[in-house]
This record gives C-alpha cells, structure tokens and sequence, in this order.
C-alpha cells in the first residue's frame, strides 16, 4: 500500500502538468485572399516561445493553459497581436493584411527581417515582385535575371547575353528552376528579357554559395524562381502595356478556397516597333517572343495541397546582315526556339512534425536554326528532355531541429543535331547525331540544429549517382595518342538501356552561424557540387544553338569545392544591412576547346573537348538601406578565375600548360541601386554598373607566309577589353496610391543607358586592303550591342 501512494505520489504531479497544456494549431492567410502564408512567426512573448507556418500556411503548438498575447509577424504583411484564452485543445485561424505600397520595403524573405544574419547560408539572396519592381527596367519590364547582375558576385560576358557567371562559374553552371522544373534557357530575345513574367512569379531564391543538399546537378549556383498563389476567394486582372511588350494576368477561383487558377502572358512586337520608325540599320531583322504561365491549386483538406503549373515560352530571333556580318558568317540564318515546362506538386502536412513533397517534373527545350538562302537552305535542329521526379520529407522535432530527408530520379534525352536540306538548290547534305540518354538518381538529407543561443549549425549530404546509356556507338582511340580522326581504331556499339558509363559523387555540405549578439554574427560554409550535363559553346557568349553534352567514357563530369565565411551585421533599428564574404573554389574537369575547332553537328565532341582544373577566389560586399524614403544598396566584387589545361600533347595543351582565365574572368564589379520615395505617387530610381573588361586573346605579332600576313597568338586570354560603365534611370507614378482594392494603375518611364556609352561587347582586328607586299595595316573594331539611350514607356494596371 506504500509502494501504491508513494507511486501516485509522483505521477500526480505529472498528471496535472499534462493536462496544463493544450495544443492550439489552425493556419495563417492573406486577408482577402485566403492565400496561404508560409513562414509567418507566431510568438507569445510572455514565455519566448514561438513557431512558424509551413508551406501550407499550417502551424501546432503546445503551450500551458491560460490567457496569452500571441504575435504574429512576417515581413510581408502588417503585424497583428491577438488575444488567447488557451482552455483547451482548439483550432485558431488568422489572417495579415499585406502591406501595400510600403516605403520601408526593399527586400522581401520568408522568415523575420533579421533573416540575414540569423539564417545559415552565405551566399545567399532573396527578392519579391516588390523589391524589384523599384528597379529601373529595361525596356519597361521587371526582370529577374536583370536584377541578379546588381548583386555581388554575379556578371555577364556582355549586354545582351544569354545567362550570367557566378563566382568564377560559366553560365551552364547555373541551376535554373521554375517551380523546381530546369530552364535550359532563361532568356527571350538573346538576352534582353528573361523568360519570367514578373506578374506570376511570387519570389526567388539566389544560392551562390551555401547551397542546400536538396539541390544538385550544378557546380555554381542555383536560382530556383516561385510562382505565385492563384487567388483563391475573387477574380482579377493585371497587366502591362509598353513600347516594346505588353503583358496580361488572369486569377479565378472555380471552386471558392478550394480550386483556383491563373495565367499570365507576354507578347512582344520589336518588328513592328522597327518597321514603324524605319529603323535603316536593323532593316530585315527578326525579333519577337510570347510566352504563357500558368497555374492551378486544389486543396482537397486543409492538409493537402495539390499544384500543377506550366510554361511555354517561343523566340523568334534575326538580326539583320549588315548588323551582325562583321561577327556571324552565318548572318541569314534565322533563330527560333521554345521551351516547355510542366511541373506537378503534392504537399500533405501530417502534423507539427512532418511535411511530405513530392513534385513530378518535365522539360523541353528544342532549338531550330534557319537559313533560307537558296544556296545553303538547310534546317538544324536539336533538343533535350528532361523528367524527374522528386520527394522530400521535412522532420520538425522541436524548434531547434529540423531535417529533410529525400530522393530525386532524373531522365535525360539528348537530340544533339540534326541538319536536313529544305531546297532541292541547297549544297548541304543531310546529317544527323545519335540521341544521348542517361539517368541520374541522388539521395539527400539536410539537418539544421540550433546548438545554443549562439551557435547553429547546417550539415546537409547528397549522394549521386550517373549513368550514361545506350543506344550509342563508343568511338576508340589509340592509346598515348591525341583523340583524333587519325588515333581512331574501332567503336564499341551499346544497345538500348545498357549502361555505357557510371559515375558517382558524394556531396557534404556544411554551414555554421555564430552570433556575436543580436545583430551581428559570423558564417561559414563549406560545400561540393557535381554537374553532368554541360552546354558546349566555343563563342565569346552562348547562342541558343549551342550544344548541351552528357558526361560519358571521354567527358567526365565537372566538380566543385566551395569554401566561404563572411561578417554580418543589421543596424539596431533594422534600417541598414552589411556583408562581407571571401570565397574560394576549386574546380575539375572544367571544360574548354582546341582552338578552331567545330562543336555544332561534330559526331566526335571528344576530340575537341579538353578538360582541366581550376580555382575560383574573390570577396564580395553588400550594404543596403530598408527604411527610410531614400532605399537601396551597394554592391563590390573582386574575383578571379584560373583555369589550366595539360594534355599528352600540344594539340591538348592550352596556353603552353599555364594558368588563363575564361573569358568571362572579370576581376572587378560594382554596382549602386538607389530608389526615392518623393511622394506617395512618384518615385524615382537608378542603377549604375561597372565592370572590368572580360578577357579576351588578342595576337602578340604577324607573320608574314606566302604573300600574307598572319597573326600568332602566344597565350590565352591574357589581354582585357574596355571596362563596362552604364547608368540607368526610372520614374513611376501611381495613378491610385491609397486605394488597397479596385482599380489601380501606374506609369513607368525608364532611362537606359542615360550616358549613350557604346560599351564594347567585344573588340576585334581585320587586315586592312595592303598598298604593297610590306603593308601590315590592321584595323581595330569595337562591336557595342546596345550604343545609345534606349526609353521606354510602361503602363501597368490592376483590378
């Protein structure tokens, strides 16, 4: 009996403790919409403790019983405080007022405001819609990619190109995502837009160092791009119409808080803007893009939430021949190609504890070039596929703790070429490449633990691995002998699904976070990346044509180490931000080419394939103003990338063995962007840019052989062209500043390139008609893309 009353004794006290407590959860959303929030922070700050929602807009927790003041916050919406009686287990549902036309807003995240030095990850970046719609735009439109080049780290080969190079990176090194779906290629228009409609993207996430183990396939950087949530609780439209192109957005809900839709499109018109002005110089060119997005979600329960979004995006793209001959033999042929994304979701939230995701992925990209002439008419065309199929498993124990666990599957189908005649007077004769297929399977896991109130610390893992399959044909070479048509022996046929080669890689990641106090900390990471699928470009920047390679028996796959550690530091009131990071990275198996050779339609890359290693090294640092009618920031980067190259023989040798940097090595980068509140209705903003010259090769001397003067050229890459300046200038007007619902409209008028520098996209040399044998003459050329202020008129619109 003593034993009896000594035991409830004990577990009294236990009892009563349980059943102080009770469980409140429910889910937060944007009023008017219902749209769920994810990463709002619910706290009760008589106790400290607190959680946030997940990506359903969920949130549960345990706390005692009693009356509490429970604040919500989250960056993107207005605060709100509300009053608890916690009785009993109950389900409690909020809403935020989104803040609009916020003077205090530059920079939107997820989590809380002092995000940047709390979070993990170095190198990392994250904007929304309303940060960039401050920038000043180019021909009249908000642009992602744009807006990457004023943050530290990232620059161009030129204006007007394709992609952009990150940390000693070239542009292929980039994962680009929408919607967890790869884009093969972000740009419209060579260059000049991206290929997001900045009315349907929600927000992205700019990872150049740091990078989680969920993501892969890449060895510099990652841009993973969010489409927003389709409304739904009303229907409404927004849009644009400009000079150059015009946009329009449409949200619905079917089925109120349940089913909702959107879709977003752009058309542009340059050819009809050039014939309009009877533009002499570009007379004959060929320019115009549309794309569509679209989405829809479903949420069958409150803990289920199914998505399913679409891109499609066509170029057409002719510059005319008087413009581009000087540059391009093949100055007739017509670009033209289109991209096409599909990307399912399914999200189940089973508790404060687990999240499962699992995403279905496809991808398409077909590029076709176009000559009319009718002596060489001819088709060439190529494509790659791409399926996948992803799920991830996010672990809550506690608030100091969580973990992802997940796997990815990745099919691979090439169509590296094909060139058929379309005029029976064409020279050209048909050819046609063998497919390349592969799949790439990964596991990975992350976990984030919160050690103590100074310490956290990221440890994240990814295993991968490569298969190369047929049906192929393996070309052999002799041994100690350049690849070449004269080493080549025999080939080796592979059937269907068997596996040609097979590679594997493991991936740790590593970040720390140690705060000085509550402003300022310390972090660190560490990371390794692979990449298995490369774009073969020989050419100063990348044309839609280029050819993308598989990794095989003869091109390995590329690799990355990356190191970092940088300072960060918030003002007490939040008001300023300051980073500053150093970087180093080693690269292998970086890829480069034998001089003159032909990638476009070659059946034998590996012969003109070479692969070296390298290193990346640089600082980068960041000051930006939040608050305050007068916002922006300041960005400066200094890096350097070295690449070396030694083969068995010359022929495989680069720069005689030494180190040359790409020709995307541009040591120094600076860049302000400013935006001025002058009123309620009309802000100003601006953007200057500097950049060093990329490096280009240019010949040490001539020869004079056989009647002719011909240049040699001693070392690679070791001479720069003129450096990059350019300023930029916006005003917007709101038509309609205090209006939070209803019709609502602005005007954007833009300055690009106010000074009219012809800034140099490249510089090259022609021998002048010689008055003798003796006469040398060379002339020097400097080719500018864009050479002159460029306006643009936007009116945008909304109800």
């Amino acid at each position: 009996m003593n034993k009896f009353w000594l035991v409830l004794f004990v577990m009294l006290p236990i009892c009563n403790f349980a059943q102080s407590k009770v469980t409140i959860k429910g889910t937060i959303t944007q009023a008017n919409t219902n749209t769920p929030i994810y990463g709002a922070n619910i706290l009760i700050p008589q106790t400290g403790y607190g959680t946030t929602t997940d990506s359903l807009g969920n949130y549960e927790m345990t706390i005692l019983k009693g009356s509490f003041l429970i604040k919500i916050t989250h960056q993107g919406y207005f605060s709100k405080n509300f009053q608890l009686d916690a009785t009993k287990n109950a389900t409690q549902n909020f809403t935020l007022d989104e803040k609009v036309n916020d003077l205090a807003e530059v920079e939107v995240s997820a989590k809380s405001a002092n995000q940047n030095v709390k979070s993990l990850t170095t190198g990392v970046s994250s904007l929304n819609y309303k940060a960039l719609k401050k920038l000043p735009t180019l021909l009249g439109e908000v642009d992602i990619i744009k807006s990457l080049f004023t943050l530290p780290g990232v620059t161009t080969v030129g204006e007007g190109a394709s992609g952009f190079n990150v940390r000693g990176g070239n542009i292929d090194q980039n994962l680009i995502l929408l919607e967890e779906a790869p884009i093969f290629n972000s740009s419209h228009l060579m260059g000049f837009f991206s290929v997001f409609n900045p009315d349907a993207f929600r927000d992205f996430n700019f990872y150049r160092g740091g990078v989680p183990a969920q993501f892969g396939g890449r060895v510099s950087s990652v841009l993973s791009v969010n489409l927003k949530d389709a409304n739904a609780s009303k229907f409404s439209i927004n849009g644009g119409v400009g000079t150059i192109s015009s946009r329009l957005f449409i949200e619905s809900p079917i089925i109120k808080d349940k089913l909702s839709f959107f879709v977003a499109g752009r058309i542009s018109y340059v050819d009809q803007v050039v014939n309009l002005f009877k533009i002499k110089r570009l007379s004959g060119s060929k320019a115009n893009f549309y794309d569509v997005t679209a989405k829809a979600e479903y949420k069958p329960t409150k803990k289920d939430r199914i998505s399913v979004s679409a891109f499609i995006g066509n170029d057409n793209f002719k510059l005319a021949k008087d413009t581009i001959s000087t540059i391009d033999e093949n100055s007739d042929a017509r670009y033209h190609w289109t991209s096409r994304n599909l990307s399912t979701s399914w999200s189940h939230y089973f508790g404060p504890k687990f999240t499962l995701k699992t995403h279905g992925i496809f991808a398409n990209y077909d590029v076709d070039i176009i000559n009319t002439d009718s002596a060489s008419a001819f088709t060439l065309s190529s494509s790659i596929a791409y399926k996948s199929l992803k799920s991830v498993l996010i672990f809550t124990p506690n608030e100091k703790h969580e973990a992802e666990i997940g796997v990815q599957v990745n099919s691979y189908l090439i169509k590296p070429g094909s060139l058929l005649p379309t005029l029976e007077t064409s020279n050209k004769n048909p050819a046609l490449l063998p497919d390349e297929r592969a799949l790439e399977s990964a596991v990975f896991v992350n976990d984030k633990i919160k050690i103590n109130s100074k310490f956290d610390m990221g440890i994240g893992l990814r295993f991968a691995l490569y298969q190369a399959l047929g049906s192929s044909k393996v070309y052999n070479y002799e041994a100690n002998q350049p690849r070449s048509t004269l080493s080549l022996i025999d080939s080796t046929m592979f059937q269907k699904g068997d596996v040609i080669q097979q590679y594997s890689s493991i991936e740790p990641r590593i970040s720390f976070n140690y705060s000085i106090n509550a402003n300022s900390s310390i972090k660190a990471s560490a990371n390794r990346m692979s990449q298995f699928i490369n774009l073969l470009s020989n050419t100063t920047a990348a044309l839609p044509s280029d050819r993308w390679k598989l990794s095989d028996v003869y091109t390995k796959p590329q690799y990355s180490n990356q190191f970092s550690i940088g300072y960060f530091r918030n003002s007490k009131e939040k008001t300023y931000e300051l980073s500053a990071e150093i970087f180093y990275k080693q690269l292998f198996n970086a890829i480069d080419y034998k001089d003159g050779e032909t990638l476009i339609l070659n059946p034998k890359p590996e012969t003109v394939i070479l692969q070296g290693d390298g290193f990346a090294y640089g600082a980068e640092l960041f000051i930006k103003k939040n608050l305050g009618v007068l916002t922006g920031w300041l960005s400066y980067t200094y890096s350097q990338t070295l690449i070396k190259i030694v083969g068995d023989s010359p022929e495989e040798t680069i720069n005689n063995g030494n180190y040359f940097p790409p020709i995307f090595n541009r040591p120094h980068s600076f860049n302000a962007v400013g935006s001025y509140q002058a009123s309620k209705t009309v802000s100003f903003s601006g953007n200057l840019n500097f950049t060093s010259g990329r490096a280009i090769t240019y010949p040490a001397s001539k020869l004079f052989l056989s009647g002719s003067f011909l240049p040699y050229y001693n070392s690679r890459n070791q001479s720069q062209i003129p450096n990059y300046f350019r300023i930029d200038l916006s005003m917007n007007i709101e038509t309609h500043p205090y209006r939070t619902k209803g019709y609502r409209s602005n005007w954007n008028f833009s300055l690009y390139n106010i000074l009219f520098r012809r800034n140099a996209y490249s510089v090259f040399l022609r021998q002048q008609t010689p008055l003798n044998i003796y006469d040398s003459r060379v002339k020097i050329y400097k080719l500018s893309v864009l050479g002159s202020i460029i306006p643009s008129l936007t009116y945008n619109f909304k109800f």
